[in-house]
């Protein structure tokens, strides 16, 4: 349990980073291009390491190729949303929405896949996700007031749309890796759906009108960190559930939201209220109790 506690955390703090080079590459390219070249840069990265690791021989059965579906546009909706949604938004009010996910993960993984788990550690993971929706309440408050005329309010309505989509998407895509690791393996999993990913994505990305083509020399780091940090997420994931229940690792990896949060408010000078504060404190502490 300890390992899948700390793998939780791993993927919290990896997606945190994500989350700022995100931004700063869906600012730079534009969502649809950003999307692409992230996926390309960390998938690319990846899937050689996870062949060579693990050598997947099993052969591809029918419900590994359904959740391989499912993850695949469970992440277009993912990414497509989250890139979208940073582009427009600060991150202060965005990431506390998407963290969502690992609610919804939290109950596929025991209304669906019937995981079970102890009293404990469902009262751990109920606390972090209790911070992590006080935090996305009075974040998604907070741009409301923060609307003034009606264009904004629009504006603001279509960013936390796209940030509670993004948490659906997420929501979905950590199980359906999770379920398509057994004959993939953990790492060859992330890889697989990502690029399912893209040729779900990539009409779409087309039918929008935008320029698909490769980043400036001067914009490369930047989408390279972004693709790095999620794959990094992912991988702490994969090796997180395969040790502890979904139901556990999942509301951890929220914290990222509590990361960003910090980082917002340290270094881009947004200023969350109070009471976002106290949902970052009400999940840290489930990170004790989890821990216990």
């Amino acid at each position: 349990m300890w390992f899948g506690i700390l793998c939780g955390l791993a993927a919290s703090a990896s997606w945190a980073a994500a989350n700022v080079f995100v931004q700063r590459s869906a600012r730079a390219l534009g969502t649809a291009r950003a999307v692409v070249w992230t996926l390309i840069s960390g998938g690319l990265a990846l899937a050689p390491i996870a062949w060579f690791s693990e050598h997947p021989t099993a052969v591809l059965d029918l419900p590994t190729m359904v959740w391989s579906a499912v993850g695949g546009l469970a992440g277009m909706l993912a990414y497509s949303c989250l890139f979208y949604a940073t582009e427009r938004g600060r991150l202060s009010i965005v990431i506390p929405v998407t963290s969502a996910w690992s609610v919804i993960s939290a109950v596929i993984s025991i209304g669906i896949l019937g995981e079970a788990v102890k009293g404990k550690h469902l009262l751990g993971a109920g606390l972090v996700v209790a911070g992590v929706v006080v935090v996305s309440r009075f974040s998604v408050g907070a741009a409301q007031a923060a609307a003034r005329d009606g264009d904004a309010k629009k504006r603001e309505r279509r960013t936390l749309l796209a940030a509670a989509g993004a948490a659906v998407g997420f929501g979905v895509m950590i199980p359906a890796i999770d379920q398509v690791a057994p004959v993939m393996g953990r790492l060859g999993a992330i890889p697989i759906v990502c690029l399912l990913s893209l040729v779900f994505g990539l009409p779409l990305a087309l039918a929008t009108g935008g320029s698909l083509r490769p980043p400036t020399r001067g914009a490369w780091p930047v989408v390279a960190a972004a693709g790095l940090f999620e794959m990094l997420g992912f991988i702490a994931i994969a090796y997180g559930v395969s040790r502890a229940p979904i139901a556990v690792v999942s509301p951890l990896a929220g914290l990222a939201s509590a990361f960003t949060v910090l980082y917002a408010w340290i270094v881009l000078r947004e200023r969350p209220a109070r009471a976002v504060l106290l949902g970052a404190a009400l999940a840290c502490g489930g990170v004790v109790t989890l821990a216990l």
